[in-house]
């Protein structure tokens, strides 16, 4: 079965690549900042070393987590007709979960080393800055230990292991030959998903009630984790979310189209949206979640400096926000470029066949360009909706007033740069999918 699972890894670099990414940076990041807590524990680091690489540690190993999770995901469901076609050799749904179990494995494996090397790499600088900063003694070292290595890998294995799990049901689902027939797409949001959904933000509720009555560090910290658990209740509400938005934001465009005599694109692409809500759900999440986090981010550290008197907010604070802001900018960078890529290449037949209908390259060009903008609306929508109540919560407790502080210089880049990434990725992965003959398009798996 490992045998198996490495050729299937070789046979298909490029599906793997994604979840290779994401895995590798979930084991960097659990070792950085676990040699940070190692080494306050051997007491080498001052006692803010524990504290700092406790609090980084935890939103970032959180992120990490959220990011394998969406990768693999979508990772197991591109092996859905490979996964068929072994089934219609006599493979058992048994053997198929465990054969993806061991290409989880294998990527974890492969990935470990070089993770190792950037994880203490980065605990090395990380430590370096923070005493160049007097934040720790001048002559603090990285203690290592083989631990924070062993457990970023073990922990990162133990997660994908689960999404993977989760994400096989779908492939073994069923019976084979309807797999191999067409590409089924989930287009029902079940009721358990939606009752899970409307639970988590009901439980919420006393959280953003008990963010506004703390003190404001305490306050900030749980900010961010709030946003976390609205960013799960907008990942299971995503569908029924994704399909209002799109209604919406899809008004002018169908206007346009209309206007235009349905030459413009915008009512295809907002109708095609619309149709596909789940899937749509699917590249709108990454999108709220980077917006989502920065945004909150940006909130409590604008808040921060606006009511900290003179002096108190010091520039070694902002720096290790700013270390913070760019590690949740890149996990959400990765799990946004991933998902709009596999989305958008997975339609390839799609593009075929309106190919074949009579659709020009031009047209398909322009409607990928009008689904990528109102994708990146739809999800800056939702992630300021994400970001909303915990920031809120926060300014509550650290001001008195429900409105945080954030310049316009410091919000503008959280929301265009991943309306540039939304787009420039749908783009160019679509530019290439409609790129092939339309007839081998079709014929192709």
């Amino acid at each position: 079965m490992l045998r198996l699972a490495l050729g299937l890894l070789r046979a298909r670099p490029s599906l793997y690549a994604g979840p290779a990414t994401a895995l590798l940076m979930a084991v960097a990041v659990i070792t950085m900042f676990g040699s940070l807590i190692a080494t306050a524990i051997g007491g080498h680091g001052g006692s803010r070393l524990g504290m700092i690489g406790g609090a980084f540690g935890e939103i970032a190993m959180l992120m990490a987590l959220f990011t394998v999770t969406n990768t693999l995901s979508f990772s197991v469901r591109g092996q859905a007709r490979d996964m068929a076609l072994l089934r219609t050799s006599g493979a058992t749904p048994a053997q198929i979960k465990r054969l993806i179990r061991c290409q989880i494995l294998w990527l974890t494996l492969i990935v470990s080393p070089p993770a190792w090397l950037l994880g203490t790499w980065g605990a090395e600088r990380f430590l370096a800055e923070l005493a160049a900063r007097d934040i720790v003694p001048a002559d603090a070292v990285v203690v290592w230990s083989p631990w924070p290595l062993l457990i970023g890998t073990v922990v990162t294995l133990l997660v994908g292991a689960g999404a993977a799990r989760i994400a096989a049901r779908r492939v073994v689902r069923g019976r084979p030959s309807t797999v191999l027939a067409q590409t089924a797409e989930q287009t029902k949001m079940g009721w358990l998903r939606g009752i899970a959904g409307l639970l988590v933000i009901a439980g919420s509720v006393p959280l953003v009630m008990f963010t506004a009555g703390q003190p404001a560090d305490k306050s900030a910290q749980l900010a961010l984790l709030g946003s976390l658990i609205f960013l799960v209740a907008a990942g299971l509400l995503g569908p029924l979310l994704a399909r209002l938005s799109i209604v919406v934001l899809g008004v002018p465009f169908r206007l346009m189209g209309r206007r235009h005599g349905g030459d413009a694109g915008g009512a295809l692409a907002a109708d095609n949206l619309r149709g596909h809500a789940y899937r749509l759900s699917s590249a709108v999440v990454p999108i709220a979640l980077l917006v989502g986090l920065s945004t909150t981010f940006a909130s409590v550290s604008g808040t921060f400096q606006e009511v900290a008197p003179p002096g108190a907010y010091a520039e070694s604070d902002n720096w290790l926000r700013g270390v913070e802001l760019a590690m949740l900018a890149g996990f959400g960078a990765v799990a946004t470029v991933n998902t709009l890529a596999s989305l958008t290449t997975a339609r390839r037949r799609e593009y075929a066949l309106l190919t074949l209908t009579g659709a020009t390259r031009r047209q398909l060009i322009r409607m990928l360009g009008t689904e990528a903008v109102l994708t990146a609306l739809a999800g800056v929508v939702l992630g300021i909706l994400v970001a909303a109540p915990m920031s809120m919560a926060f300014a509550s407790a650290a001001t008195g007033e429900l409105l945080p502080t954030i310049a316009f210089s410091t919000y503008a880049p959280l929301v265009l740069g991943p309306v540039a990434l939304t787009v420039l990725t749908i783009l160019f992965t679509g530019a290439r999918a409609t790129s092939e003959s339309a007839v081998t398009a079709v014929a192709a798996p």
